[in-house]
């Protein structure tokens, strides 16, 4: 199987009219990919949902075995969009989660759960996809190893493409990784508030500590030295299908700091897909690649994956879908170690109770057929990720493996959802 997922390109939107789109571009489509749809639906608790556009209502009703469209509504559930909301929407420039992340989701009735079981269903049709069901994701191999540079890219290839990760041990040593630490501190300076390439977060003695620091390689020569060996490079070959860096210089490197106790602002991000703000259908699947400056376990700030995820249709985030049947795997790692993930796998960042964990971030992605389109539409979206960092937080050593209300997710997918604000977050 190939990790290019890619059916669209950006030059090739189109735009959307509420009404014709629900009256005659959406009922065939979903007629169409019946099959693709009925499995998995069946298994959601699908309410009557509306999605209201600039005033005009649409319901949509599960019936049975299919979908039925309907002027005006009725139901339990209803979300307001403007009509640029819905072409994104449509499009897959932006999801619920997208909204939810910049608190613009207007949802008089229901919550975040419904709009995301129906923007499964819309995904299908849309996009041809199946709604993933019990049983359909399975696996030859055992998904709890790890890797050496002494195993070979088919080797790695075949477990990527079936797990959706790696974790490649001691691919950089101590002494390297103390050298990238101690430019952490010498780039630090170079990042206030209100910049959008810094994220910052407070702990539970109310001090606020600097988590993130995008665009790290301007500041660090000992990382760009690193990640432009043959030995780092080798990761982009390893799917087969042309992945290369697309990153610019001077934005190709994150560097983030997981203090214990955050209690506002956020450095260990929630369960997620790397494309659940939106763009799955023009990028994925991107390699996502975390050097470990320092190591990492259950209690000091590991990566944690729900392997197979990338194969299946399910909720991007906040949380592990309810009923899902695939489970989540640890990943710890020692000082040197690389994960690598596809940006279709469900991954979270475990928040760290012990001590303060280190790491880089940084990745590769395949080149788009319309750079300069892609290049306008992905800053937009680059806007919406620069404001999670206010809008979301895990309490120190959440694991949110499934929702509850007494947790972020749980929290975030609430039956009712709150009135939407301006994507102000001062």
């Amino acid at each position: 199987m190939s990790v290019d997922l890619r059916t669209r390109v950006d030059s090739e939107q189109a735009p959307v009219e509420a009404g014709r789109f629900f009256r005659e571009t959406l009922p065939p489509l979903l007629d169409a990919h019946q099959a693709q749809i009925t499995p998995g639906a069946s298994e959601l608790p699908l309410e009557d949902f509306c999605i209201e556009t600039d005033g005009e209502p649409w319901t949509l009703a599960w019936h049975e075995d299919r979908v039925a469209v309907e002027a005006g509504s009725h139901g339990a559930a209803r979300v307001r969009l403007t009509a640029e909301q819905l072409s994104d929407f449509v499009n897959d420039q932006s999801t619920p989660v997208a909204l939810m992340s910049n608190r613009l989701l207007d949802m008089p009735e229901g919550g975040l759960p419904d709009f995301l079981n129906w923007w499964l269903v819309l995904r299908a049709a849309l996009d041809g996809r199946r709604i993933h069901a019990r049983g359909d994701v399975t696996f030859d191999t055992d998904i709890r190893r790890s890797f050496t540079l002494d195993d070979s890219d088919e080797e790695m290839r075949a477990f990527l493409e079936e797990a959706g990760y790696l974790h490649l041990e001691g691919l950089f040593s101590e002494e390297e990784m103390a050298a990238v630490e101690a430019d952490f501190p010498k780039a630090a300076p170079h990042f206030e508030k209100g910049d959008p390439r810094a994220w910052f977060a407070t702990t539970q003695d109310g001090e606020e500590h600097l988590v993130r620091m995008e665009g790290f390689d301007r500041y660090s020569e000992v990382a760009v030295e690193l990640i432009d060996q043959e030995r780092f490079q080798r990761i982009a070959r390893i799917p087969g299908v042309g992945h290369t860096t697309t990153r610019k210089p001077g934005a190709r490197v994150g560097a983030l700091i997981k203090p214990i106790g955050v209690v506002k602002g956020i450095s260990d991000v929630p369960w997620h897909k790397d494309c659940s703000l939106g763009r799955h259908s023009y990028e994925c699947c991107n390699l996502t690649v975390g050097i470990s400056v320092t190591g990492a376990d259950a209690s000091c700030g590991q990566l944690r994956v729900v392997p197979g995820t990338h194969r299946a249709l399910v909720w991007p985030a906040p949380c592990v879908q309810p009923g899902l049947d695939l489970e989540p795997v640890d990943l710890p790692t020692r000082t040197g170690d690389v994960t690598v993930h596809l940006s279709c796998t469900q991954h979270m960042s475990q928040p760290p109770v012990t001590r303060t964990r280190k790491v880089l971030y940084t990745g590769f992605g395949q080149p788009s057929a319309n750079p300069e389109a892609a290049e306008a539409n992905r800053q937009r979206l680059n806007a919406v990720r620069s404001k999670t960092h206010t809008s979301i937080s895990q309490q120190p050593g959440y694991l949110g493996d499934r929702s509850g209300p007494g947790d972020a997710a749980g929290r975030a997918i609430s039956r009712r959802s709150p009135p939407p604000q301006k994507a102000s977050h001062k």
